[in-house]
């Protein structure tokens, strides 16, 4: 007679398996559908935070598109005539300053060496210290020259 209960051994291990395997596959089932879930608000997440990413890049990107085309309608619309002049004016006052630049120092070298320098009537002289210098005739590679002895203090 049968109660519908296993009697034998292996039919309560198969019972008790079965039950094992489909509490395991209830809960695996479960598990799926909480990661389906989770997986796919992270993919929404991300597709948003993509999405605002490159709203920002391209707005961004844009503004400074217009803003650098800004700058050179700008300087388009400045005459090249403008542009010459500047450019002439700003070489013109490089020149000046080399110049007196020069000057200063060549001033100060003679000096330096006990000679003034004199520009009278379109014409240039050069004094010599007597306290410091010297004329005298050299000679250099076999000819006679007249040079200048700087005694040195």
């Amino acid at each position: 007679m049968t109660t519908g209960k296993p009697n034998r051994l292996a039919e309560k291990l198969n019972a008790d398996l079965e039950t094992i395997r489909s509490d395991h596959a209830a809960l695996m089932a479960s598990q799926l559908e909480s990661f389906r879930s989770d997986f796919s608000s992270i993919a929404t997440s991300a597709l948003h935070t993509i999405e605002t990413d490159i709203r920002f890049f391209l707005s961004d990107s844009r503004s400074e598109l217009e803003r650098r085309s800004e700058t050179i309608r700008r300087w388009l619309t400045i005459s090249p005539w403008v542009i010459v002049a500047m450019v002439s004016s700003w070489i013109a006052t490089v020149l000046i300053a080399s110049w007196f630049w020069t000057g200063l120092f060549t001033r100060s070298e003679m000096t330096r060496l006990g000679l003034t320098r004199i520009e009278q009537a379109g014409q240039t002289w050069v004094t010599l210290d007597p306290d410091r210098t010297e004329l005298k005739t050299c000679t250099m590679a076999g000819t006679l020259v007249i040079c200048i002895e700087i005694k040195e203090p």
